[in-house]
């Protein structure tokens, strides 16, 4: 009984003992570096700390050659605020309500509640609503993506099995070289909860080349959704995605729903880094076992590349097997020469959603941008995009401009 009072004194801010984030195990509260507060109790056996990310976007699109086409305008693409810690050390928890999204009828949801085990030392045992480790852009944090959105084909993909606030449990697994993870999944919670969909997602990835001048790393992802459950409609799957950018709610893209039994996506990945270049490519197949006119196959791809400019190189990260973002080495100061790290980064993908009497278009995008973050929390993105969305009537020629600030706290 006596721990847990002191633990709730603690947490109450009895008598609390602040300091600066210097890696102290003292039990009250700190500054960590982010400049939030984090709880700490039980000899540091409890934490709990505050989650905030923003990302405030705005878009232009022009140059389209049809009427009707996508709108300009501005987002809050990202709005979480949450709490998060851990529990007798080897735990860790995390729940994230969502302010912000694609589309204001998805506002204020529960984005994130989760559960995970560490103290297996290889891996990790996850419970919830989380983003499985499945696709490299989806293994990561968002905040380390190259471009203000993923891939079409990313999103297709997840959207059988996985993507963000899919309500699942799994086990990730990791060594020096390589990561490998698996997971059971349901529907997603944020949005349209269906809890009759059913689904299996895995991938593996490592490291075949690790050198200080150029580094290699291959993999293979896979999402069967064997129940498609009522969404987007009876027993069905639906396949849809923006232009890479979303300040329109609007998505030509789009197979609409097809009465299946089943889907499944597939392919590998590549990654690696050559001196201070780093390259990223991804190719899915997605097969639906439609249940009228046959099964149908589509696929996509992308190849994307980021530059350092005046900065550390991106560096691979050993929990998920991704590349994160450049490092900031001592802090935004100007007066001393220190103005944050930039990068340029290149794409292009494809998305092609055509085969037989399913017309969901095809997808095509060149992406440039540049990427500024002052500091280790704080990035600034601009992006230049031109594509083509192909139809059966006429083909949707468009470019558009994205700019985003964030912050991740």
């Amino acid at each position: 009984m006596r721990p847990l009072l002191l633990a709730a004194l603690s947490l109450l801010g009895a008598a609390p003992a602040v300091a600066q984030d210097d890696g102290a195990e003292a039990d009250g509260v700190r500054i960590t570096a982010t400049g939030l507060p984090e709880w700490r109790a039980l000899d540091g056996g409890f934490t709990l700390r505050p989650l905030v990310r923003l990302d405030a976007d705005a878009g232009s699109f022009f140059g389209q050659d049809e009427p009707g086409g996508f709108r300009s305008g501005v987002n809050l693409r990202r709005g979480r605020l949450g709490l998060r810690g851990t529990v007798a050390r080897d735990f860790s928890y995390n729940v994230t309500w969502e302010f912000g999204g694609s589309n204001p009828a998805d506002y204020a949801n529960i984005y994130e509640a989760q559960i995970a085990y560490h103290g297996l030392g290889w891996g990790t045992v996850r419970a919830g609503a989380f983003t499985p480790q499945h696709l490299p852009e989806y293994a990561g944090s968002s905040f380390d993506l190259l471009f203000l959105e993923r891939a079409a084909i990313s999103n297709l993909a997840a959207g059988l099995a996985s993507g963000d606030t899919r309500v699942a449990i799994g086990l990730e697994a990791r060594g020096d070289r390589w990561v490998a993870s698996g997971y059971g999944t349901q529907g997603v919670l944020s949005t349209r909860n269906d809890p009759r969909q059913r689904g299996l997602v895995g991938r593996v990835a490592g490291l075949v080349l690790a050198e200080e001048s150029a580094a290699l790393q291959i993999g293979f992802d896979a999402a069967y959704q064997f129940e498609p459950g009522s969404s987007p409609g009876p027993n069905s799957v639906g396949l849809a995605d923006y232009p890479e950018l979303r300040v329109d709610t609007r998505r030509f893209l789009n197979t609409r729903a097809i009465p299946a039994d089943s889907g499944f996506a597939w392919g590998p990945e590549i990654a690696g880094r050559l001196g201070p270049v780093y390259v990223e490519a991804l190719y899915q197949r997605i097969e639906v076992d439609a249940v009228v006119g046959g099964s149908r196959t589509f696929e996509g791809y992308y190849v994307q590349a980021a530059v350092p400019l005046f900065s550390p190189a991106r560096r691979r990260d050993r929990e998920t097997g991704t590349w994160a973002r450049p490092r900031t080495e001592g802090g935004f100061a100007p007066a001393e020469g220190r103005w944050g790290a930039f990068e340029l980064a290149a794409r292009y993908s494809v998305a092609d959603l055509q085969d037989g009497p399913t017309r969901g278009g095809r997808q095509r995008i060149w992406t440039i941008g540049l990427n500024w973050f002052p500091t280790g929390p704080l990035r600034f993105q601009v992006q230049y995009e031109t594509g083509r969305i192909g139809l059966d009537g006429p083909d949707r020629d468009f470019q558009a401009i994205g700019l985003r600030a964030s912050a991740n706290l």
